[in-house]
């Protein structure tokens, strides 16, 4: 075996590029130039990509990104909510419509004994069979009510004011 040189043994990372010295000085160096800025382009393109696909695909990032609701938009609001609402300031409404309802009033539901009950409880109370308004219905009045209530500006701004400030704190005890 032939004994080789320490420049014959050396790999291609420990040895000086030949590559190197020449694109640095001959006339390729327009052309690397050239390739990165073309490089920089396609990278920036593929990041713009890149957040567009994001943005269109992705709807969380956690447990507290949720889309909000537009707090005088009652139609889009839950029945417990405004039932909640209805029960505060004690309006005097007739409950919204339920799956329930819809079931008692088919065909069939209006054959069986809870129908036959409501029936002659209402007679009773003199409401007749009309005491359920839809959903919609039901929003709207809760609405014109929260639009009639007279707003306390005091009341308002220190209440806003005090969620601000204690956005992010819990009420804890301590004790000593």
């Amino acid at each position: 075996m032939a004994g080789r040189s320490h420049k014959e043994s050396a790999s291609e990372s420990e040895t000086p590029s030949r590559h190197y010295n020449r694109d640095r000085d001959g006339p390729q160096s327009s052309t690397t130039s050239s390739s990165r800025t073309s490089q920089k382009a396609r990278n920036q393109q593929a990041l713009q990509q890149q957040q567009s696909f994001l943005l269109k695909h992705i709807n969380s990032n956690g447990p507290k990104d949720k889309p909000r609701v537009d707090p005088l938009d009652f139609e889009k609001m839950d029945e417990a909510t405004l039932l909640r609402y209805k029960d505060r300031y004690n309006i005097n409404l007739p409950r919204p419509e339920s799956l329930n309802s819809d079931i008692l009033n088919s065909e069939i539901g209006k054959k069986t004994f809870s129908k036959r009950s409501q029936a002659r409880r209402l007679q009773k109370a003199g409401l007749g069979m009309d005491h359920r308004i839809s959903k919609g219905e039901y929003a709207n009045q809760v609405k014109s009510h929260f639009m009639g209530l007279q707003t306390k500006e005091n009341d308002i701004i220190t209440g806003f004011l005090y969620k601000v400030k204690h956005q992010d704190k819990e009420f804890k005890l301590t004790f000593q």
